[in-house]
């Protein structure tokens, strides 16, 4: 893929079926032990995947005939338009409930540390498997919540034009400048912020490419510092920039 699309990424994803809930790039907590309540769950090992499913859940085990081959095909996507370099797997624990996985974890079903994904059994895989597959640019970079919700975003949304999204909220003024967006400290219109982040990210990813999004990825600075460093822009004409191409890019069908 030469740039990022904001149609579907390829078509068999939508089938998949998955969703993690917005809450990737929320404030860390302390690590997960996995063994702390993992220990007799089962294992289902798929090429790059280790698939947990926790036990006597009928539904988890009907899920693994095809979920492992959607998972790889993702992440085959994934690996192909950022170019990384994975060697380990992947860990993904399905929860039957978003309050099993809060009271395993201490963290609603949706979110990703490092290559391990806690996710509900059914919901939506393609923004977090996209996320945790970033962590190879560099593993231990901080990197950012709006660029996260970003990508989970164009991942996990493949059916839509998020231009065209972020167009009409626009339109609703619900769509704020990037000067709000980058500072947001706080998600009223959950929706509004997702549709943003996803046209946001995408735009960088598609009028300066790839490896200026993993110099972001990496930066140890904050975002708008980060922003302006590595553009090469004032976050006023980056602004506007962003969205004289989504309106562009509104009308691609």
């Amino acid at each position: 893929m030469s740039a990022i699309a904001t149609r579907p990424l390829i078509a068999q994803f939508i089938a998949v079926g998955f969703a993690i809930t917005a809450v990737l790039g929320c404030g860390r907590k302390q690590d997960v032990q996995p063994e702390s309540f993992a220990g007799d769950w089962q294992l289902f090992e798929d090429r790059q995947f280790n698939i947990y499913v926790p036990p006597h859940s009928a539904r988890g085990h009907r899920a693994m005939m095809s979920y492992g081959a959607a998972c790889n095909e993702i992440l085959d996507q994934v690996v192909t338009y950022f170019d990384l370099d994975i060697v380990q797997p992947f860990s993904i624990y399905l929860f039957n409930t978003d309050q099993e996985c809060r009271d395993a974890t201490g963290h609603p079903a949706g979110f990703v540390e490092g290559f391990n994904i806690y996710t509900r059994i059914g919901d939506q895989i393609g923004g977090a498997i996209a996320i945790s597959a970033c962590h190879a640019i560099d593993p231990q970079a901080p990197s950012f919540t709006l660029i996260k919700d970003g990508i989970h975003t164009l991942f996990d949304r493949m059916d839509i034009n998020v231009h065209h999204e972020a167009r009409q909220l626009l339109q609703e003024s619900r769509l704020h400048g990037l000067a709000e967006l980058v500072a947001a400290d706080s998600l009223a219109d959950r929706e509004a912020h997702d549709i943003a982040a996803g046209s946001f990210t995408a735009f960088l990813l598609q009028r300066f490419g790839v490896d200026r999004f993993k110099m972001l990825w990496r930066s140890v600075l904050d975002l708008p510092q980060s922003l302006e460093r590595i553009y090469g822009l004032p976050l006023p004409q980056l602004s506007d920039e962003w969205l004289v191409h989504l309106d562009r890019e509104a009308k691609r069908t």
